[in-house]
C-alpha cells in the first residue's frame, strides 16, 4: 500500500512554494470525540463478504478535470467539451480491490466559488478525498490548501486521507513541477501524522486514463485498512 509553524496567512499566488497546510487548521477541524472518529466503513452485506461502501469526494477548482476523472473511472470515456458541475454530482460503482469488494460513492463537487455555501452538505460523512489540480494552471495548485481546509471542516470526521492528483499530464505546458506537488504531500503528511492519517500523490490524465484506476485503488485500500482494523 502506498505510503505515503508557518504563520496563518494565505499563500501568495505568485509564490513558487505553492500551497501550505497550517497545523492549527488541522487541529481546529479534528473530531475530538473518539467514537465519532472511529465510525466504521459501512459494510454493504455481512462481515464475511468483505464488501465495503465508502464515500469519497472529488475536490478542486473548476475545470481541473474532476468530472472527467470520475467518468474515466466509471468507463464513460473522455469528453473534450467541459460541462460545468452545478453544486455536486453523484455516481457509484463497485470494484474488487485485493479480493475485497468496495462500493465507491463518488461525489463530484463544483469548484466555482458561487457554490461554496452549498458544498458543506456534500462533504459530510466522507472517508477521504481526491484533490485535483491542473498541471497547466498554478492557481489551481495554490488553492489546494483551502480545499483541504474545507474538507476537514465539513467531513464530520475531521482529518481524513487525501490523494493529490496532478491532472492533465498529457498536456505539454506544465507550470507546476512534480517536486512542488511532492513537497506539498510531504508537508501535509507531517501535519497529519499525529492523527495517524497518510496522504498520497499521483500524476494523472483523464484523457489517457493514466493512474485513474490506481488513484481510487490506493485511496480505497487505505480507507478500508484504516477504518476496519480493530486497533484504529
Amino acid at each position: 500500500m502506498s505510503d505515503k509553524k508557518k504563520s496563518p496567512k494565505k499563500s501568495d499566488k505568485g509564490s513558487d512554494k505553492g500551497v501550505v497546510l497550517f497545523e492549527d487548521n488541522i487541529k481546529k477541524h479534528t473530531i475530538e470525540e473518539k467514537d465519532t472518529n472511529k465510525t466504521e466503513v459501512q459494510s454493504t452485506e455481512s462481515q464475511q463478504t468483505s464488501a465495503y461502501m465508502i464515500k469519497l469526494v472529488l475536490i478542486g477548482d473548476s475545470a481541473v478535470g474532476k468530472t472527467s476523472i470520475r467518468n474515466n473511472y466509471l468507463g464513460l470515456g473522455f469528453e473534450k467539451e467541459h460541462l460545468t458541475t452545478l453544486g455536486a454530482d453523484f455516481a457509484a460503482t463497485t470494484k474488487t480491490v485485493d479480493n475485497i469488494q468496495i462500493k465507491y460513492q463518488i461525489w463530484d463537487l463544483a469548484g466555482q466559488p458561487m457554490f461554496k455555501n452549498v458544498r458543506p452538505r456534500f462533504f459530510k460523512g466522507c472517508f477521504g478525498a481526491l484533490a485535483v489540480f491542473d498541471i497547466t494552471k498554478k492557481e489551481t495548485f495554490h488553492n489546494l490548501t483551502s480545499w483541504i481546509q474545507e474538507l476537514y471542516k465539513y467531513s464530520g470526521r475531521g482529518v481524513v486521507p487525501v490523494i493529490i492528483l496532478s491532472n492533465k499530464m498529457d498536456l505539454e505546458d506544465h507550470v507546476v513541477t512534480v517536486e512542488d506537488a511532492q513537497e506539498f504531500i510531504e508537508e501535509l503528511n507531517k501535519k497529519t501524522k499525529e492523527h495517524k492519517i497518510k496522504n498520497f500523490f499521483l500524476e494523472t490524465s483523464a484523457k489517457t486514463g493514466k493512474n485513474i484506476d490506481e488513484a481510487f485503488r490506493i485511496l480505497g485500500e487505505y480507507i478500508v485498512d484504516k477504518y476496519s482494523s480493530d486497533d484504529d
